[in-house]
């Protein structure tokens, strides 16, 4: 247990678009991911967490806030939250930690940046847009070693020199655009693996466009997959294992500078990633608003120090809304009322590992599904109009039902389809099924901004009771109403600000 006033360090490490089954401590054995592997031996792995959206943006953000998509409503890459908005960084500033950050930021406004980061080297490379072997989405290639976008030993190099440097309690958070799309990487890695050992997945060519949403279709025609070959797509395989492989080593030079300067015992260290990547699954790569496993999934580890909960597998459902509230707890600091996930702390010293009942996850923009390919487009990364067309997705056990505002729905049985190939949806055997998630996830879309807070909210730090507010807001707090909202008494002798009945018997 954390010491009566001692403050643990916060490391993150966030990959973008890194699937967990291409993890050695999540079933993958043929990368050798020996540092992350060993972050999950000595601390606790969460085998089925899911993302709140498959996209890099809105997912940060529910990350830091805890609050989910169709709260926050921030649909696609370029959004942004104000960093006055209760969040991880802020909590953790408040608390005298210095904080830096280092590669993409895809979460607070850029201008104001500076007010959340001590320490700070923005950069996103985007999908590679300007390099001239970057022609699908499935383009893959050799990186040279001091090429513009090779910045991943960079950003390592950063972030090992903030921890070095740092004398009071840090925050570093280092954000790797590895290993999304392009793919792409330097040597050793660009060779590391060789693209005839690949097999293609089953779910390559093996499954049915007549039964998936159509956005799948569209963003295939769009991408123009009909170009990639088998050898294109085991290049591309193979491509991505060495950015996974890169990513691991960069892990294991940052957790060597934590042993070197004898902070590794007071770190508290976070691995995840934002969401998936499609790699070759129904015959798309990169990403569209679905939520399949290999896109909703996500790789999550927490590593606390003194060796708590070390080894752990967590097998019960959580959600990537559970995080920040968990790590708050694990350093001591009070969990925002604004945040909605759950911290799975005690759970673990009870060796609860059960988790939720249901898992949600969303994506889409407020604008109809494009149904059919716009003739002429050509898209190398899934913009507009990929991204359109909201839609929703729950897990309860091992029943995963996908609700699409105007598209096909899906449903799978993942004990007998893991690879989400047999929509079950229009399955009459499957109707019960199917009524019972739909108004469970119904149920879970209605409760996004449900905090179980009582009656009394905390406006002298947070200003706005965000269950009856935007999540952001702005403008002067009317004290008189809000600071003072329960008469006391009322004449049926309930006190509301204490709930109890004050009429003598």
């Amino acid at each position: 247990m954390q010491e009566t006033g001692k403050k643990y360090n916060l490391l993150i490490i966030t990959p973008d678009q890194m699937r967990a089954d291409y993890l050695g401590c999540y079933g993958h054995h043929g990368i050798g991911t020996k540092h992350i592997d060993a972050l999950a031996q000595n601390g606790v792995r969460f085998d089925r967490c899911y993302c709140a959206a498959p996209l890099c943006g809105p997912s940060r953000i529910s990350f830091a806030t805890s609050t989910y998509f169709s709260e926050h409503n921030h649909r696609n890459y370029w959004s942004t939250i104000s960093p006055g908005v209760p969040n991880i960084v802020k909590s953790l500033k408040q608390e005298g930690y210095r904080t830096g950050m280092f590669g993409k930021n895809h979460l607070f406004t850029y201008d104001r940046l500076p007010e959340v980061w001590d320490e700070l080297d923005e950069i996103c490379v985007g999908n590679y847009d300007g390099h001239p072997d970057y022609e699908h989405s499935f383009s893959s290639f050799t990186l040279a070693e001091d090429d513009e976008y090779n910045i991943t030993g960079r950003l390592t190099d950063e972030t090992i020199s903030f921890i070095e440097d740092s004398k009071q309690p840090f925050f570093a958070w280092v954000n790797y655009q590895d290993p999304h799309p392009a793919f792409c990487c330097p040597e050793p890695y660009a060779s590391m693996f060789d693209p005839d050992d690949i097999e293609l997945p089953e779910t390559y060519e093996n499954y049915d466009d007549n039964t998936q949403p159509q956005r799948n279709e569209v963003w295939r025609a769009h991408s123009e997959m009909e170009f990639c070959t088998d050898e294109d797509m085991k290049r591309t395989i193979a491509y991505y294992m060495g950015q996974v492989r890169y990513v691991d080593d960069s892990v294991g030079r940052i957790v060597d500078a934590l042993k070197q300067t004898g902070k590794e015992k007071d770190t508290v260290i976070l691995f995840f990633s934002d969401h998936g990547e499609l790699l070759g699954d129904y015959g798309m790569t990169h990403k569209n608003p679905t939520f399949y496993d290999c896109l909703t999934r996500i790789p999550a580890i927490i590593v606390a120090p003194e060796g708590r909960w070390q080894g752990v597998c967590f097998n019960g459902l959580t959600e990537e809304v559970d995080l920040t509230p968990s790590i708050l707890d694990i350093l001591g600091i009070d969990i925002p009322p604004t945040m909605v996930g759950r911290s799975w702390v005690n759970d673990l010293d009870n060796k609860d590992y059960s988790g939720k009942d249901t898992i949600l996850c969303e994506a889409g923009a407020g604008a109809p599904t494009l149904r059919a390919p716009i003739e002429g487009l050509v898209l190398k990364a899934p913009r507009l109009p990929t991204s359109f067309g909201p839609g929703a997705m729950i897990r309860k056990g091992d029943m995963k039902l996908s609700i699409y505002a105007d598209d096909r729905c899906e449903l799978y049985d993942l004990s007998v389809d893991p690879n989400e190939l047999n929509n079950l949806y229009d399955d009459p055997s499957c109707a019960n099924v199917r009524s019972e998630l739909t108004l469970a996830l119904l149920r879970r879309v209605l409760s996004v901004k449900i905090r179980d807070v009582g009656l009394d909210w905390k406006y002298d730090k947070y200003p706005y009771d965000v269950r009856f507010e935007p999540l952001e807001n702005s403008g002067p707090v009317l004290k008189d109403v809000r600071f003072n909202p329960y008469p006391t008494p009322t004449m049926s002798g309930v006190n509301w600000s204490t709930g109890r009945n004050t009429r003598p018997d």
